[in-house]
């Protein structure tokens, strides 16, 4: 799915959204919350990006459907693995910076450690 250094490997959604996705891997991982679809697709279809020294990756452009993303959204919530919820009250953050800022807002690590 990605390209690191000018080679290209085979990543399964789990690890393309919990680790390679140059914007959303972070926020997913350390908050647990999944993306809604526009911001998902926006990811999917930026093709990637840079990360300075950490190398970033690349893809060929991409959209999922609304059905695809239910099928994916249903089988990452529900899985023990990763422990994901899905917060309805940032669904009209119109893109994955607005997004990403929101959820870390809402749902930052630290603070659910305090509770």
């Amino acid at each position: 799915m990605g390209s690191v250094d000018g080679s290209w490997e085979i990543v399964n959604f789990d690890d393309f959204l919990l680790r390679y996705s140059p914007r959303l891997a972070m926020y997913v991982s350390c908050t647990k919350q999944f993306p809604p679809f526009h911001i998902l697709n926006e990811e999917l279809l930026s093709g990637g990006a840079d990360q300075g020294m950490s190398g970033g990756c690349h893809w060929k452009p991409l959209e999922i459907t609304e059905q695809e993303y239910e099928d994916i959204r249903e089988e990452m919530l529900t899985s023990s693995l990763h422990e994901l919820e899905y917060d309805p009250a940032l669904e009209d953050r119109k893109t994955i910076n607005k997004w990403c800022g929101a959820v870390l807002s809402h749902h930052n690590p630290k603070n659910r450690s305090a509770t």
